[in-house]
Order: C-alpha cells, then sequence, then structure tokens
C-alpha cells in the first residue's frame, strides 16, 4: 500500500471538495443579493407610486376637487 499515494489523493479530494463548498456558497450569497436586492426595487417602486397618487391627491385636494 502506497501511503503517499493514498494521502495525495486524499488531499486532492478535499481540496475538489472545498472548491465545491465555496463555489456553491458563492452561488447562495449571489442569489440571495440578487434576491434583497429585487424586493428593494419592488418596494421602492410601490413607494414611488403611492407618493405619485398621494401627491396627485394633494394637488386636486387643494383646488376643492373630489
Amino acid at each position: 500500500m502506497d501511503l503517499g499515494r493514498n494521502r495525495g489523493l486524499l488531499f486532492g479530494t478535499g481540496v475538489k471538495l472545498v472548491v465545491s463548498c465555496t463555489a456553491i456558497e458563492a452561488q447562495v450569497v449571489f442569489e440571495m443579493l440578487v434576491t434583497l436586492v429585487t424586493s428593494q426595487l419592488a418596494i421602492a417602486s410601490q413607494l414611488g407610486r403611492e407618493v405619485y397618487l398621494w401627491s396627485i391627491r394633494l394637488l386636486l385636494g387643494s383646488k376643492g376637487w373630489r
């Protein structure tokens, strides 16, 4: 039994596993960031619409229109 070769094979497998886990973690973090940015944009868009409608109501209300 060649202990050096087995140790090298085990080390190589460990390195591949660490690289695979790192790639998966990076993908998960990227997907979380995309989800966060998308949700923040949706919230900002909704707030923008509400402020726009509020300002129109205020403008029309100040002129006595209902």
